[in-house]
């Protein structure tokens, strides 16, 4: 008896092909809203608003209503992290519930100056209370469009916690007096490549002792 093949390998790498699916974002919140140059709202614009939904997943549009900047405190003038300590803004993003996070993912906040981090902290939570030692992210980079994916230990939260530590002042001038970022994401984690080789070859000895 020979049955219809609803679902081939190579079906399922097409899906695959599609990119990431990233969780939806509920709220943000920022230590320096009330003196934003740009809003933090921006960094949660998501999939098919602020980045495209399928694979590279680059940037959308730009500039002040799709990137989020502090404003100069400096007077426009030397490094926005080094003469003011403690300025450093803090951001909170709300996942909604709490789900398992391995993976954030960042876009530059403009091409052309200093502002865009470099690095930045993060801390996880069931609650809007952080402890225990941050997760560092380092090599952000400056261009806005392309994303950039970085991997930590799985970890189950709702909420979490970023703080920029650094930008690219003295790195790629002008600028430097600002801390902005484009974009923030958080990819829902996959399978671990050899369980699903493990299923895939499961489905294919099923479909050929069906076929037989």
């Amino acid at each position: 008896m020979q049955i219809t093949r609803i679902l081939t390998v190579t079906g399922l790498s097409s899906a695959f092909s599609l990119g990431a699916t990233f969780y939806p974002i509920v709220s943000v919140t920022s230590d320096t809203s009330a003196t934003d140059f740009f809003t933090a709202q921006n960094l949660i614009q998501g999939p098919g608003v602020g980045f495209d939904s399928a694979e590279p997943h680059n940037s959308i549009g730009g500039g002040g209503g799709a990137t989020w900047v502090t404003n100069a405190p400096n007077g426009g003038t030397g490094d926005y992290f080094s003469p003011l300590p403690g300025t450093a803004p803090r951001f909170v993003f709300d996942l909604g519930s709490p789900v398992p996070l391995n993976e954030i993912s960042v876009w530059g906040y403009a091409d052309g100056n200093g502002n865009g981090l470099i690095s930045l902290d993060l801390r996880f939570s069931d609650s809007t209370t952080f402890t225990g030692a941050p997760v560092s992210i380092s090599g952000i980079t400056q261009p806005s469009l392309p994303r950039q994916s970085f991997s930590f230990d799985e970890i189950t939260a709702q909420f979490v916690e970023l703080v920029p530590t650094d930008n690219l002042f003295g790195i790629a001038p002008p600028g430097g007096d600002r801390a902005g970022l484009g974009e923030v994401a958080f990819a829902v984690p996959i399978p671990e490549p050899s369980t699903g080789l493990l299923a895939l070859i499961g489905l294919a000895g099923l479909i050929r002792r069906r076929r037989s």
